[in-house]
């Protein structure tokens, strides 16, 4: 019988502080729902595992590192919940070596139109004009 090795897969969510902390523990509730629905899919070859938040250079550079060190680390998945400033990211996808997926999309299946205010889209930013993430 083949063996495989038991890989796992990081999901790292990128962010930043601009917005608070409330911002942020909403951030980390999305990411771990969407971490639970991924793995309760079974739709992957291995478990995600749910890594902070993270807001600024050094904390994605350190991200990526570790990942790059970590044997049972099988790549990344990203994603951006609220605006990530894309500079933020540079050095530490310059220095990543693992594959990398990268999810476009906003947490919320539906963009409420019709009462959208500043606090929701500061909570939401990727809902400027994504596609909706739906795990099933």
């Amino acid at each position: 019988m083949l063996k495989t090795k038991k890989y796992k897969f990081w999901f790292a969510t990128g962010s930043q502080d601009l917005y608070g902390d409330e911002c942020l523990k909403e951030v980390a509730k999305h990411s771990q729902i969407i971490v639970e629905a991924l793995n309760a899919s079974k739709k992957l070859p291995f478990k995600v595992e749910l890594k902070p938040t993270l807001i600024d250079s050094a904390s994605i550079r350190k991200c990526f590192n570790d990942a790059n060190a970590d044997p049972n680390c099988a790549g990344v998945i990203t994603w951006m919940h609220t605006f990530s400033p894309a500079k933020m990211w540079i050095l530490g996808l310059q220095e990543y070596r693992k594959p990398l997926l990268h999810l476009h999309t906003q947490f919320n299946r539906e963009i409420p139109y019709d009462s959208i205010d500043m606090d929701f889209m500061n909570t939401n930013q990727s809902a400027h004009g994504t596609a909706s993430l739906v795990i099933s």
